[in-house]
C-alpha cells in the first residue's frame, strides 16, 4: 500500500496555476489569540524604544519575557486577538 506524502512534502500531483490546495481561509485567523512579547531595547533612548515579538503560544512569550527581565530589561506579555484587515490576491501585496 502506497502511503500519501506528509503535509510538509508537497502535493503528489502537479497543480495548474489556478488550482489551490489551501483551505478556505474564512475563520482561520479571525479571533485567534496570540501573545505579543514587548521588550525594551537596550540603550539611552528618549523615549525608550520597545521591540514587539508575536508568539503563537503564551509559554513561548513568557520564556522570552523571563529572559529579558533576567537581563534587566523592562518586558511584558500582551494577549492580542487577530483580526484580518484584508485578503491579498495570490498572497501578493501590489504596490
Amino acid at each position: 500500500m502506497k502511503m500519501p506524502p506528509a503535509a510538509n512534502q508537497g502535493h503528489p500531483e502537479k497543480l495548474s496555476s489556478d488550482d489551490s490546495i489551501l483551505p478556505a481561509h474564512d475563520g482561520l485567523v479571525h479571533g485567534t489569540h496570540v501573545a505579543v512579547a514587548v521588550i525594551q531595547v537596550r540603550g539611552e533612548h528618549n523615549p525608550p524604544r520597545y521591540r514587539r515579538r508575536v508568539m503563537l503560544s503564551l509559554a513561548s512569550a513568557s520564556r522570552l519575557v523571563d529572559r529579558a527581565t533576567a537581563d534587566g530589561l523592562d518586558a511584558s506579555v500582551i494577549l492580542c486577538r487577530l483580526m484580518p484587515a484584508a485578503a491579498l490576491a495570490n498572497g501578493v501585496l501590489d504596490d
